[in-house]
């Protein structure tokens, strides 16, 4: 087995409307990028080595989930990281079920597992599954190892996690489960760096992007999480809509005559920022606008998130630190101070100059504790999983 430090790894993160990659050598990123906006405007963007000059260029608008993966692995192999040139792949995959909580080396059998979850998570799960089967074809002796979004959250006790539904239902695996657990992880990880080596006693995490949750976390570990059973549920996001009472899905069935499938769109694709402004899911582009409706979105994002947030911490039995991930997250002064400004009766209190300038550190003078920003990176924790799982094989 090759040394951890000598590995060639490949990250895979697959999304609904992009197919994020990273290629570590031991936990060194050389290589970064996604192809973005697949379905509408896809283009690759490449990032290498300091000296290496960053790229994106524009491809055919038919390009799908599978072509990505051939972009970027022909992008890669131009730059001296062939597939042959790997030692292993690693890929999020959303949704593990309560079965898979755990990285684990893939193998047929468990692959075949797997591909019975692909329903749990529609977005998600299918295009990081799709991406395993392309290099299982590619390479079959390439280790791939599958890590889970799900997994962080395996630490969260019965009563927060299961529903008040009869038993059979229960026992059937209806159930809250959770997600965005390997950037939860990350940013943990990151802040236990950062503070000397012990994670914050009782930290709420805020994963904002397009798709939102956020985490309750005491001394590293999950225990509570706004989203469910399914990646719907919590936080108002771009396309879906959050919590929602069941009531309307069952008024929306029997009295508008919504199919299944015309309802899964309706909640996963047309709902959210994009509902609530009829305009976009960008937050960029509805802070931008001035537009009244769109400002209105912002703000019901942010008073949601802080609702949300109101209930993990009794939880935690109180915060002692706050930490902003995410695209919006890590990008949005606006929504940062939005969401801090409604929980000022948690004590924590922003510095206005330092939140415009995104520092790492955002709390004023007056605050109880730390607000931080860390920046998403899924790909790191996938990396070092990989390097733990191989280590364990050998």
């Amino acid at each position: 087995m090759t040394p951890a430090a000598d590995r060639r790894v490949l990250v895979l993160n697959a999304g609904s409307s992009s197919l994020k990659f990273a290629v570590f050598e031991g936990l060194n990123a050389t290589w970064r990028g996604q192809v973005e906006g697949i379905g509408t405007q896809p283009r690759l963007l490449l990032s290498g080595p300091a000296g290496a000059a960053a790229s994106a260029r524009a491809l055919p608008q038919r390009t799908l989930h599978s072509s990505a993966l051939t972009e970027i692995l022909d992008a890669l192999a131009e730059r001296g990281s062939g597939i042959a040139d790997l030692s292993a792949c690693g890929h999020r995959i959303v949704h593990g079920g309560e079965r898979f909580v755990a990285p684990m080396l893939v193998d047929a059998a468990h692959l075949q597992a797997l591909n019975a979850l692909r329903a749990l998570a529609p977005l998600h799960n299918g295009y990081g599954l799709d991406a395993i089967d392309a290099l299982r074809a590619l390479a079959p002796s390439l280790a791939q190892v599958a890590c889970f979004d799900t997994a962080f959250h395996a630490t969260v006790p019965r009563v927060g996690s299961a529903y008040a539904l009869p038993a059979e239902l229960r026992e059937a695996g209806y159930r809250r489960f959770g997600f965005h657990g390997l950037n939860f992880e990350h940013v943990t990880t990151e802040l236990s760096r950062r503070t000397g080596g012990t994670p914050p006693a009782r930290l709420l995490v805020f994963h904002l992007g397009n798709g939102c949750s956020i985490c309750a976390v005491r001394d590293g570990h999950s225990v509570a999480t706004t989203m469910g059973y399914s990646t719907l549920d919590g936080l108002v996001m771009g396309t879906r809509c959050g919590a929602i009472d069941p009531g309307v899905l069952i008024s929306l069935q029997r009295e508008r005559g919504l199919s299944l499938d015309a309802l899964e769109q309706l909640l996963y694709r047309r709902s959210g920022l994009l509902g609530l402004s009829g305009r976009s899911s960008d937050m960029r582009e509805l802070l931008a606008s001035g537009d009244p409706t769109c400002l209105e979105a912002v703000a019901q994002f942010s008073y949601w998130a802080a609702r949300h947030a109101g209930s993990l911490a009794v939880a935690l039995g109180g915060v002692d630190s706050i930490a902003f991930s995410g695209g919006i997250g890590a990008g949005s002064a606006v929504v940062r101070e939005q969401i801090i400004g409604h929980l000022g009766w948690l004590g924590f209190a922003l510095d206005g100059a330092r939140n415009l300038r995104g520092e790492q550190a955002l709390e004023s003078t007056a605050s109880r504790g730390p607000i931080w920003i860390v920046e998403a990176d899924e790909e790191l924790t996938i990396a070092r999983h990989v390097a733990a799982v191989l280590g364990g094989a050998a």
